[in-house]
């Protein structure tokens, strides 16, 4: 089952277009440096160890989430604007790129991720660990990237080629469910 990031990807480059998602597919794996950075450093260790501040993570996510899905809600169940200069809806790729930053580092599910799975692939004995942990780091980041580009350009492509007012409706209530489907998702860590 595809993670709730490439959900929203999909989502949103099936509604907006290839570049849309691209855009936001980046910022997302580039919020991945400040995971890595957080177990390679150790604090991911006292955010684990730190109820108040693991709910403050936690729920500075959920709240970014639901203003996303506002936001998504407030568009209504339509065809967005064709890709126009390369973004749709007057966006730039910065302030999309953005959008995936914060989702990513608001997402306290990636640290947890990152906390529980790194360990187990590094090797105390082997040298220096936290270069290891920028190494998976990187790796992650890589097959991540990969794979959100990928679903990105086979949304956007769909995009282009559903063109009834039924099939935007749909698109719309999708994007909202899955929109609170990660606000839940989250609440429930």
């Amino acid at each position: 089952m595809p993670g709730p990031d490439i959900l929203y990807v999909f989502t949103e480059s099936l509604s907006k277009g290839t570049k849309w998602g691209i855009a936001i597919a980046t910022g997302l794996v580039s919020g991945l440096i400040v995971h890595t950075a957080i177990a390679a450093t150790g604090l991911g260790l006292l955010i684990q160890n730190n109820v108040q501040l693991f709910n403050v993570i936690k729920y500075a996510g959920a709240a970014y989430l639901a203003y996303l899905l506002w936001n998504v809600i407030k568009e209504g169940a339509h065809k967005p604007a064709l890709e126009v200069n390369g973004l749709s809806s007057g966006y730039s790729f910065i302030q999309l790129f953005r959008t995936g930053v914060i989702m990513n580092i608001l997402n306290p599910k990636v640290t947890i991720f990152f906390l529980a799975f790194f360990p187990a692939f590094i090797d105390p004995g082997s040298g220096n660990i936290m270069l290891n942990y920028f190494f998976l780091g990187f790796l992650f980041m890589v097959q991540a990237l990969v794979i959100f580009y990928s679903t990105a350009v086979l949304a956007g492509k769909l995009n282009k080629i559903v063109q009834t007012a039924t099939f935007w409706k749909w698109t719309h209530y999708f994007r909202i469910v899955v929109l609170a489907g990660i606000v839940v998702s989250i609440l429930l860590i």
